[in-house]
């Protein structure tokens, strides 16, 4: 568990110097260094200012590296998440360790929004959620215990710790994360386009030199870990056992993500997290994964027709029975006597005998494009027979649509 700062001043208080600006000095560097090297920096120097003796020397160090110490596994982690959907905080225990309780707090919330407790001979974990605006949106998920947050809103933004208390050690590991929301169609980084039932790369590029610790894949909660392998192949020590099960591979040579199987919900935020070995900063690239699935013939139908001295008035309208996102309509020929509304799905048209033929409309994607052509000709030709006979087609027509048969 997180230390606590009230634990600092009836430990340190008695005995010491009656200058109070010491003691809480004192206090202030207990409980904002939890890096091991830099703690043993911080204590020589106070010893030095402060003048101590040996013995304060020694409880002061004990009470740095001592039992509630923390220390900070990593940098942290940067984690997408988009508008009333989920996101999980990926955690890593310590190596061969056991873990006896985890527990999550953010900034935003004044107790830890969420905890859980490993039980030891294999039975259920104790899991408790704090009564805060997280309430019911909070959960732990998969062998790691990674928290899992839902229906996200912006208010969820921020940073978040994860405190990893072992069984047998006084040292309390922390993960930390930043939480990034972003709204609904939200393009970050690289725009990569899809096909549902195909396949898509997050392509990966390095600094020239530059030798790679391990690369991590996250989109909406852990996709995949990978480290180099033997000849500097990569190899996927951690993969998701959730949608992307058996459709994550990675190119060689290099680190990019393929997704195989595409579909339309793997739409959305992905990031890679590159931790070098040569390198103190992390590197970290985002991609906004869009798939769209081929576009079907599209259909013609006549919303209305009105014949006038010699001309002829015709809506024709395209549509498509599944247009799906980022569909354009187009119309051709595109000329004088016709205009497009609503969006280009509808074609008014004032028709003359000398004008052409047909119309096509032409529906378009990002990964498809179909057409279709409609003849003008033979449904405006009746403008052009004498009054008496158009009024008798008319009637044939009603008399057909009803079904009445001639005595």
């Amino acid at each position: 568990m997180p230390p606590h700062p009230q634990s600092c001043d009836s430990k340190m208080t008695s005995g010491l110097s009656s200058d109070t600006l010491k003691r809480g000095t004192v206090c202030r560097l207990i409980h904002t260094h939890t890096q091991s090297s830099a703690v043993l920096r911080q204590v020589s120097l106070l010893v030095d200012g402060m003048g101590l003796s040996p013995q304060w020397s020694l409880l002061l160090l004990g009470l740095f590296m001592g039992p509630g110490a923390s220390r900070e596994d990593s940098a942290r982690m940067v984690v997408t998440g988009t508008l009333g959907g989920s996101v999980t905080l990926p955690l890593k225990w310590p190596s061969g360790q056991q873990v006896g309780s985890v527990s999550w707090t953010t900034r935003s919330a004044p107790v830890a929004i969420a905890s859980v407790t490993l039980a030891e001979a294999g039975g259920p974990d104790i899991f408790h959620q704090a009564e805060t605006r997280y309430w019911g949106r909070v959960s732990v998920t998969g062998q790691d215990r990674s928290l899992q947050i839902s229906n996200l809103s912006s208010e969820d933004a921020g940073s978040y710790r994860a405190y990893v208390n072992l069984r047998r050690s006084p040292v309390t590991h922390t993960q930390e994360y930043i939480l990034q929301v972003y709204g609904s169609g939200t393009t970050v980084g690289e725009t990569v386009i899809g096909t549902l039932g195909e396949s898509a790369t997050l392509h990966l590029e390095f600094p020239a030199g530059q030798e790679v610790e391990n690369i991590t894949w996250s989109s909406r909660g852990l996709l995949a870990v990978l480290r180099p392998g033997p000849a500097g192949k990569p190899v996927l020590v951690v993969e998701t056992q959730g949608p992307y099960s058996r459709r994550l591979s990675i190119s060689h040579p290099g680190y990019s993500l393929q997704i195989s199987s595409l579909r339309l919900q793997d739409s959305g935020l992905y990031r890679a997290q590159i931790t070098l070995r040569t390198s103190p900063m992390n590197i970290t690239k985002d991609f906004t994964l869009r798939v769209y699935e081929k576009l079907q013939e599209p259909n013609i139908t006549v919303s209305s027709r009105i014949m006038n001295a010699g001309t002829c008035f015709i809506m024709l309208v395209c549509s498509l029975d599944q247009a799906g996102e980022d569909v354009q309509y187009s119309w051709d020929p595109h000329g004088q006597g016709a205009v497009m509304s609503h969006g280009g799905t509808t074609l008014s048209i004032s028709w003359r005998s000398v004008d052409s033929d047909s119309y096509r409309c032409t529906v378009r994607n990002p990964v498809s494009q179909r057409s279709r052509s409609f003849p003008a000709r033979p449904l405006c030709s009746a403008s052009f027979l004498p009054c008496s006979l158009r009024k008798e087609f008319l009637l044939f027509g009603i008399l057909g649509a009803l079904g009445i048969k001639s005595i």
